[in-house]
């Protein structure tokens, strides 16, 4: 069935709604060995992407039945990241350990690189799969919604507890602060971003 099929006078794209599986995070503005090592990893969740705005009460004599409600500053919550499978894989310590070279000084970071990166996170529709892998190379094509995080670090490597009597696995997790986000709604604006 086309994608614009009618069903009770509403296209698909209207009636459905979003699925939240099926997305793909990618790192940029970061040096190279570790955009690398982050983009190799499939994260299982991503939690935190929401901003909220600070409210100002501001009483006024001769208005004393309430205060006037000013907005304040708007902080965005830190976004944290969780992987099962990181053997191999260790793109999030490597990005940690990048703040241990901001905090001691000691030199590891090269000269032009930074330790802050942008982040996109692009929400691909069920049950289109032909963009998830594609958009490692570039080509994030079935991608309808994506959240780009300015100005991010890592603030936290945390990994799941070691317990022989659990039937578990080992997940770490990686919590990014950030300085700013948007939200691309227009599948052609996501497409386009790079």
């Amino acid at each position: 069935m086309p994608a614009n099929t009618l069903i009770d006078s509403r296209t698909r794209s209207v009636a459905d709604p979003l699925r939240n599986f099926k997305f793909q995070v990618e790192v940029f503005h970061f040096n190279q060995g570790i955009k690398q090592s982050l983009g190799a990893i499939g994260f299982t969740s991503v939690e935190g992407l929401n901003m909220s705005t600070e409210m100002i009460p501001y009483r006024e004599g001769g208005w004393n039945t309430n205060p006037h409600k000013m907005p304040g500053m708007t902080d965005f919550s830190p976004v944290t990241m969780s992987s099962g499978v990181f053997y191999q894989k260790p793109g999030m310590w490597d990005a940690a350990k990048q703040m241990f070279a901001v905090q001691w000084g000691n030199g590891t970071i090269g000269m032009g690189e930074d330790y802050r990166f942008n982040m996109l996170i692009r929400v691909f529709d069920h049950p289109v799969t032909r963009g998830v892998g594609a958009a490692v190379n570039g080509d994030p094509q079935g991608a309808v919604l994506a959240f780009q995080l300015y100005n991010a670090w890592v603030a936290n490597v945390a990994f799941s507890g070691l317990n022989a009597m659990e039937n578990a696995i080992l997940v770490h997790q990686m919590t990014v602060h950030h300085e700013g986000l948007e939200v691309y709604w227009n599948q052609d604006n996501v497409t386009a971003l790079r």
